[in-house]
């Protein structure tokens, strides 16, 4: 592949924080009121059981040590990344899984490229008519993509893309009537109209969609750039800490020379902050404010601008080596076994980065620890089953998921298990802060997957609520993505935002957590944790995941958007 047709930065800038706000059962979710026994009463005496094995206290175990200082915040490829992963094979071992990588082990290995620009020698000039405008790095710019060349030029005549979409489909195309052709298409970044539907509205908001729609009408470079509103949830500051940490550095190896999803027709991706942008729109026939004004109404307009622009980099390469954990359970049914149900959860975190109230470790207990324990439990659920389901389950801990979806790309692109893959239900959190009634399965309308988790919060006496908050664009923002793009059914779960205490918001009280806790060193175990509601979630992950593994294999609904998309893949789901 050599433009990358399907992998990447899928949401530059803000492919490393790709959960704004990240819904687990973990917080205060105990007052969803019948008690467990209660709940399963309809349910096989011995299934019930299974289900009560999903135990408050072996969460928070699991939690606890994922999220201890001694693992240095589990950054990919680090000594405490790989603690965890040993920690997690132990576990899946311990119930009696078998390994899943191509050698029968439990690691499967991930090779990624590291890539450090070098700041003194990068640059990025803007020239104008009447002036030449030179950017400072960290202050008006960064570079991403570096990881295909050490050296990387371009130079060349700038046209204003809008947001970078084209969508015939849905009768819009931000590239009719400008050329692209040899020029650097600058565009707003994770944004699409608010009239496309929720899961393609997010599909058309992925970094790496709008890349390959660059490339595909012959841009040379990129320039990306934030609404007022992105940047009102991902302020400047924030997004550098996490760049200095190491945020969208890597990507995984698919050759041993080839960083999957980069082309080299492309030669450079530039994100600007405010001040950036208002030079580059300096004295155009359209003001920056104009445009912001149009992408409000769903209309941010494309256009070339008189001026040209110069990025220069340099960068380091580093070799970095990392692995998934794959623990199977083999299906019962003979005709079956061959088939796979994917239970994934994202096993890294951020490591160690700039302190925060003296701590210097981003501990990411309920981003992604909590769902890694939520994994490890579902797990004991079906070892403790009277007998297994019909399909195997693979129970897969990804690495590199705060990269870009890094681990789960190499893993559903080059699967190790020895059979088709035929859904993938992902868990990413996690937290919630307030009492709530519903859940939420991300990409239910797309498939049959979709019933089976209605039939699973019917069964736990759950509502299932539809996406919240589309303009998030969560459906391509974690793990399942990756699965999707191989035209595999997939399902994302989370809580939903239905409050069970009266006068109490559940989004304001989230979006107050993501600001003061989300991605930073005071997301430990020392927070206040409801076990027993994460408890309750993972028994609703367990029913669905049970329903999807034992009963007709999942499907595409007809003529779904992400089954015309992404079916030539080859999915075995695929009509």
């Amino acid at each position: 592949m050599t433009h990358g047709s399907q992998a990447g930065p899928h949401n530059w800038p803000i492919h490393f924080r790709k959960k704004l706000i990240i819904s687990f059962s973990f917080l205060c979710v105990a007052a969803l009121g019948i008690a467990l026994a209660q709940d399963h009463a309809s349910l096989d005496p011995d299934f019930a059981k299974a289900l009560h094995a999903i135990r408050p206290d072996a969460l928070r175990a699991h939690l606890e040590f994922l999220s201890d200082d001694a693992l240095e915040g589990r950054h990919t490829g680090s000594r405490g990344h790989q603690i965890a992963a040993k920690y997690v094979r132990a576990q899946l071992l311990g119930l009696g899984l078998k390994g899943g990588a191509k050698d029968g082990s439990f690691f499967e290995p991930v090779s990624l490229r590291g890539s450090e620009v070098d700041l003194s020698t990068s640059s990025l000039v803007i020239q104008g008519a009447a002036q030449e405008k030179k950017l400072v790095y960290n202050e008006d710019f960064v570079l991403f993509d570096t990881q295909a060349q050490t050296t990387g030029s371009v130079t060349a005549p700038v046209v204003f893309a809008g947001y970078g979409i084209s969508a015939p489909e849905l009768g819009y195309d931000d590239y009719a009537g400008i050329d692209a052709k040899g020029k650097i298409v600058a565009l707003l970044g994770f944004a699409a109209p608010a009239s496309f539907p929720a899961t393609e509205r997010a599909y058309f908001m992925d970094g790496q969609v709008k890349r390959d729609n660059a490339f595909a009408h012959g841009a040379v470079g990129l320039i990306v750039m934030s609404t007022p509103e992105l940047e009102q949830q991902f302020p400047w500051v924030d997004i550098l800490r996490e760049v200095k940490i190491g945020a969208g550095s890597l990507r995984w190896l698919d050759s041993p020379n080839h960083a999957f999803g980069l082309d080299e027709q492309i030669k450079a991706v530039a994100f600007l902050n405010r001040p950036g942008a208002v030079a580059l729109f300096a004295g155009e026939q359209h003001t920056l404010e104009e445009v912001f004004s149009g992408a409000r109404a769903g209309k941010p307009g494309a256009f070339p601008l008189h001026k040209t622009v110069s990025i220069h980099f340099q960068a380091r390469h580093t070799q970095v080596e990392s692995m998934n954990v794959v623990g199977i359970l083999p299906g019962s049914d003979p005709s079956l076994r061959n088939e796979y149900v994917v239970f994934s959860a994202h096993l890294d975190h951020l490591g160690i980065g700039p302190a925060v109230d003296g701590d210097n470790i981003y501990n990411g207990a309920l981003d992604n620890a909590a769902g890694c324990a939520a994994m490890l439990e579902v797990a004991r659920f079906f070892a403790s089953l009277p007998a297994p389901p019909a399909r195997s389950v693979a129970f897969v801990a990804v690495t590199g998921e705060e990269e870009g979806l890094l681990g789960s790309e190499a893993f559903a692109q080059h699967s190790p298990l020895p059979g088709p893959i035929v859904a993938n239900i992902n868990v990413d959190g996690g937290e919630f802060v307030v009492p709530v009634r519903d859940v939420v399965a991300y990409g239910e309308e797309h498939s049959s997957l979709g019933a089976l988790a209605r039939r699973a919060a019917a069964q736990l006496n759950l509502e299932l609520s539809t996406d919240p908050q589309p303009e998030q664009g969560f459906f391509v923002r974690s793990d399942q993505y990756s699965f999707l793009q191989v035209g595999i059914p997939v399902l994302q779960l989370d809580l939903g935002y239905k409050s069970a205490q009266p006068g109490v918001d559940p989004l304001a009280e989230m979006k107050k957590w993501q600001e003061t806790i989300y991605h930073s060193p005071k997301d430990d175990a020392s927070q206040k944790i409801d076990y027993d509601g994460g408890a309750r979630f993972a028994q609703f992950a367990a029913l669905v995941t049970f329903y999807a593994a034992n009963g007709q294999r999942p499907t595409w609904n007809p003529n779904d958007f992400f089954s015309k998309r992404f079916c030539k893949a080859g999915g075995m789901s695929c009509p």
